[in-house]
């Protein structure tokens, strides 16, 4: 039996039905998945009702499962204001201004050397007001920019600064983390390694451009964040409990909108799976496909 997939953004986002996520897949449903991921960027399953172990289970028919950012044993992880109890947590803890930083536009692990690749996020518990999630198709936005302007853009290398970016909602990193994610330059703009396909790599964690004086490329950021984003290029998701959604960080920049913190929870659980790297040799970007086909 074949999945369905119906898109519901403009460019991307779409839904895939008849297939139940929590069960085994055989190698052609999970390669089907595959394709529809590559052709949509992000996949909407509703019903899916997983927990963390079907969860995990499932994001490893596409990668290799990242462990949670705090954890050495965990690889799906609690992001919302509860843990993985369903206790609220303290809004004034470091963690709690950590988390909020998903509050702004950005890519998973974009100040990894090895960035992920896909992630899978899904809903257990949810505001009766807000807590939608926006993704935003960089791909298109790429598209949509003139033949000079990409040109222009093609091989700067945007600097991803963790500190600097979580800095903007009241977050210090500790010594510690500092040194366990320095800053670390990415292309602005990527080659997908599975399509071939240019998307720009911006967000809140790229806080400055190579070459580029402290202005200029806080000015360039925030103009091609601005651009990507978009109404065109936005698509917005209310969430139902049980819902599931895998999204490429290679193609999309998301967030997470605000909602009552101190009295409603919302609880989603992400996993990602690694990316292929480096991005970038002797301070340009490399053709990432080009190397994925000459693998």
């Amino acid at each position: 039996m074949s999945i369905e997939v119906e898109r519901l953004g403009k460019t991307f986002f779409a839904e895939v039905r008849n297939v139940d996520i929590a069960k085994p897949m055989d190698a052609e449903t999970v390669e089907a998945i595959r394709q529809a991921q590559r052709d949509h960027g992000v996949l909407l399953f509703r019903g899916a009702h997983l927990d963390d172990v079907s969860q995990e289970n499932f994001t490893a028919h596409f990668g290799t499962v990242e462990l949670n950012l705090r954890s050495d044993v965990d690889h799906v992880a609690a992001l919302g204001n509860v843990d993985l109890e369903g206790n609220f947590r303290d809004p004034n803890t470091a963690q709690a201004s950590f988390l909020r930083a998903n509050q702004q536009w950005h890519s998973d692990s974009q100040f990894f050397k090895v960035p992920s690749a896909l992630s899978f996020l899904r809903a257990v518990a949810m505001p009766k007001e807000g807590g939608a999630t926006q993704w935003a198709d960089t791909r298109a936005a790429w598209d949509a920019l003139p033949p000079p302007r990409q040109a222009d853009l093609q091989d700067l290398m945007g600097i991803n600064d963790l500190q600097k970016s979580r800095a903007k909602t009241g977050h210090t990193l500790t010594e510690e983390d500092r040194k366990r994610w320095p800053p670390i330059e990415h292309p602005v703009a990527r080659i997908h390694d599975e399509t071939g396909k240019r998307a720009l790599y911006v967000g809140s964690q790229v806080t400055g451009i190579s070459g580029l004086d402290d202005a200029a490329g806080a000015a360039l950021i925030n103009e091609l964040v601005a651009h990507s984003t978009q109404e065109q290029f936005v698509h917005t998701h209310q969430w139902t409990v049980g819902e599931l959604v895998i999204w490429d960080n290679r193609r999309c920049l998301h967030r997470g909108l605000a909602w009552d913190e101190q009295s409603e929870a919302r609880d989603v659980r992400r996993s990602t799976t690694e990316g292929s790297g480096p991005t970038s040799e002797g301070g340009l970007p490399i053709d990432e496909y080009a190397r994925a086909q000459a693998a």
